[in-house]
Parts: C-alpha cells; sequence; structure tokens
C-alpha cells in the first residue's frame, strides 16, 4: 500500500501547481495533506501581509476563507490528485486562521484565535475535509456567510487504521496549542488520546501527521519529551510539513520524515533557499517500510524502516 503526503499549497502565487503531476504518477491509495492547504495571508509574494485577517469582521473572515479553499478545489492538477486515493487532511496555521495563530494560552496579541474565529475555521476546513471525501466537481458554496458559528466542533484529531497493525493519527497542532503554558503544542486532553491510541496499537506501526516538525516540537518541551518517551515503547513515524523543505530524521527510534512545499513560487523559493514541487510517499509492506522523498522528479530521500525490530537503512 502507498501513502503519499506533502503541505503549503499556494494558488496566489503558484495557480497551476505542476508538482501533482509527479505525485499522481506514484498512484498512492492513500494521500496526506499536512497543513497550509490554504493561505489567507503569507507576506511573500502576492499575498497579504501576515496576519492580516485578525480583525477582520467575521462576515469578511468567512468570505476570504472559502475563497481561498475554492481557489485550491479549482486546481486543476490538484483535482487530478485527488480523484483516485482517500484524502486525510490536517491544518496549520494559515488554514486555523492566520500566520502564527494558535487557539491555547493567554487571549492576548495577535496570535491567539479568538473562539467565533476558532468556530468559524473550524467548521470552513470540515466543509474540505468533507469534500475532500465525497470529491464534487464544484467546491461547496458558502453555507456560514455571516461567520456565525455558535456550535464548536472540536478538535480535528482523527485515527485511522490505514493496513492491518498499521495506524495514522491525525493531529491537532493548533487548537490546544500553549493551552497548558508555552510548554504544551497539543493540550493534556489531546495527549492523553493519543496516548490510549498508541497503547491500543501497542505492538503495530504508528504514524503520526504533524503539521510542525519534531524540532518545532522542542519549543514545547512538554508534548516534545512525551513524543520521545512514547517513541521509546511504541513504533512511531512522524509525518511533517511546513517547512518548505525535504527532510528525514532518526532520533533514536523516532523517525519523521518532512514533505514540505507541493505549491509555492519557484522564483521566491529559491531566493530563500527552499524547495517546491515537494512530496514524500509511504510504502508499506507485511515486512517493512519504504520512505522516499521527492522534489519534482528527483528522489532526495530514500529509506527502509524494519517493521520488526523498527530499524532504518
Amino acid at each position: 500500500m502507498k501513502l503519499a503526503f506533502t503541505s503549503c499549497l499556494d494558488t496566489v502565487n503558484d495557480p497551476v501547481q505542476p508538482g501533482w503531476i509527479n505525485l499522481v504518477a506514484k498512484a498512492p491509495e492513500h494521500l496526506v495533506l499536512l497543513g497550509d492547504s490554504i493561505y489567507m495571508d503569507y507576506g511573500l509574494g502576492n499575498h497579504p501581509p501576515n496576519g492580516s485577517p485578525y480583525g477582520e469582521p467575521l462576515d469578511k473572515f468567512s468570505r476570504m476563507m472559502h475563497a481561498a479553499y475554492a481557489a485550491q478545489w479549482q486546481v486543476q492538477n490538484f483535482q487530478n490528485a485527488i480523484r483516485k486515493p482517500k484524502v486525510h487532511a490536517i491544518w496549520d496555521d494559515h488554514d486555523f486562521a492566520w500566520n502564527n495563530a494558535r487557539g491555547g494560552g493567554v487571549e492576548e496579541g495577535k496570535d491567539h484565535v479568538a473562539s467565533a474565529y476558532r468556530r468559524l475555521s473550524r467548521m470552513h476546513f470540515e466543509t474540505f475535509r468533507a469534500a475532500l471525501d465525497m470529491k464534487p466537481a464544484v467546491y461547496p458554496g458558502n453555507e456560514f456567510a455571516s461567520g456565525t458559528v455558535n456550535h464548536d466542533a472540536g478538535t480535528i484529531a482523527q485515527t485511522f487504521e490505514l493496513a492491518p497493525g498499521v495506524v495514522l493519527h491525525l493531529i491537532d497542532a493548533r487548537s490546544f496549542r500553549e493551552e497548558e503554558g508555552d510548554t504544551s503544542l497539543l493540550g493534556r486532553e489531546q495527549r492523553e488520546q493519543l496516548e490510549r491510541a498508541l497503547q491500543a496499537n501497542a505492538h503495530g506501526v504508528n504514524v503520526m501527521a504533524s503539521s510542525s516538525t519534531v524540532k518545532g516540537w522542542k519549543r514545547y518541551d512538554q508534548d516534545y519529551d512525551w513524543l520521545r518517551d512514547m517513541a521509546t515503547k511504541h513504533k512511531i513515524l512522524v509525518l511533517s510539513g511546513d517547512i518548505h523543505e525535504p527532510d528525514f530524521r532518526a532520533r533514536g527510534r523516532l523517525y519523521e520524515v518532512t514533505a514540505s512545499a507541493m505549491a509555492q513560487p519557484p522564483g521566491i523559493t529559491t531566493i530563500f533557499g527552499k524547495k517546491t514541487q515537494v512530496f514524500g510517499l509511504l510504502t508499506i509492506g507485511q515486512d517493512q517500510l519504504r520512505v522516499e522523498v521527492f522534489v519534482g522528479t528527483k528522489q532526495v530521500e530514500d529509506h527502509t524502516i524494519q517493521r520488526g525490530d523498527w530499524s532504518v537503512a
């Protein structure tokens, strides 16, 4: 079984997104979108400055977010990529609200997203997830044009069995960030739920989809230490995005593969020493996992993890 994964889709500065063509050629059965599937702000290219949606009225915020999702939906190469595989998605700051947005912690400053905006962005994300599942030809209309959402749909975190003994954990790294102070990325409830899910698959492989890289977890030392501890007890492979770079890291028994970005403007990307048209491919076999990362057609990472002793080659 093949699972592809990628992140960071900029329809404004990369409206064609040719990188999807190379991903489609790998014929994955599953596709994981690791966050920043839309940008309402970015600070580079033709986007408004970082943080610009902050303070906008709810109805305008809703129009901006819906328009960003609808624009991504209209990218033909993206449509070709999502047509056949089962698509799983998580969010990062730009699809949560704006640059560096978070839901937890002290309710002050530009980074914090007030509850009315969190409820709204959550429902727009739910619409996107439902569309990825149903795959309509035309993106659904904006059901939340007024911007008022009274129901809190809660976390986006989910768990799926991909294959016998292989579980995918979709992590919410934005809703509860700093909920317990600046040491917490996941929040207590999500961390406990994840730990129970890991214990339920104690002898299997656990694939964690995280919008933040493990290096990014280090700032939140409580959850970083928790993740490192879990990796001593369980077989964990982290899929991450966000940083516009391809990478593979082994931290003891904790493995991480980063695939970012899929669709960014090549000129700006080159100036900043970053990459675009990046995607990863996880091939799940009975005895081993093969982890590859591609930049366009070029393979830049290729590693094999043995399922038995969780060693890497």
